[in-house]
Order: structure tokens, then C-alpha cells, then sequence
């Protein structure tokens, strides 16, 4: 599915548990344009993606229901999201992890913590890329 949206009014979908961060990481794109639709597990991540069809996701890695891994698959096998450039956020950083996730479809994998104008970066990139 092409991108119509302009970079500056992408549509993005954030899905964190943890309440702070998921606030942080919203209300950085915001600033920077985006409109945001955050969830707090994978299994509602997964159904707000198939709702909204977002522009670019944000998938922390260890969520409750259904892990990043486990969206970022699903998702992926779907034609609708062939294409949607996904970034799995994560404190977990060894090479096995990243090189899961990023097999599973991930565009890019962040280790937490991180800088959001680093985040914001990625995602302009990515957006820029589609």
C-alpha cells in the first residue's frame, strides 16, 4: 500500500507497556507532526494496526499478550503491511535479539535507553524511505 501521507502527517502507531515512555515517545512525534495512536500490549498493537493502518510502528519488544517478535510476524505476513517500515524498541540488545527481530521484519531494532530526537530521526528516515 503506497504512502500518501506527507512525511510531516504520518500516521503512527506506538505500542509500549510502560506507561512513561509510551507518553515520552507520543508526544515527541506529536510535536514532530505525526498523529499517534498508542496501545500498552501486542495483541491490542496487532488490532489497532489492522484499525488504523498506520504509516510506520513502534513495537517495544517484551510486551504482555503478544511480543514484538510475535506482532512484527503477523504483521508482516499480512499484504497490507508488506511494506510498513516497523522499529522494535528494546532494552535487550545482544546480537541474537536484534537479528530476531529484525528477521522477523523490523526496519530497524533501538536499544533502550535512547535519545527521542534519535528515534525521531529513524522514523523521518524511514518515512522518507517508503
Amino acid at each position: 500500500m503506497p504512502n500518501t501521507t506527507t512525511l510531516n502527517m504520518a500516521r503512527i502507531l506506538v505500542a509500549e507497556d510502560q506507561h512513561d515512555l509510551r507518553e515520552m515517545i507520543s508526544f515527541t512525534l506529536r510535536l514532530a507532526g505525526h498523529q499517534v495512536v498508542a496501545t500498552t500490549d501486542g495483541a491490542e498493537a496487532l488490532q489497532q494496526a489492522q484499525d488504523t493502518q498506520p504509516d510506520l510502528i513502534i513495537l517495544d519488544l517484551h510486551m504482555p499478550r503478544l511480543t514484538g517478535y510475535e506482532v512484527c510476524r503477523q504483521l508482516k505476513a499480512l499484504d497490507a503491511f508488506k511494506d510498513t517500515p516497523l522499529i522494535i524498541i528494546s532494552a535487550k540488545g545482544n546480537p541474537d535479539e536484534i537479528q530476531a527481530g529484525l528477521d522477523a521484519g523490523a526496519a530497524e531494532y533501538i536499544r533502550k535507553p535512547f535519545q527521542l530526537d534519535k528515534l525521531t530521526s529513524r522514523v523521518q528516515a524511514l518515512l522518507a524511505s517508503d
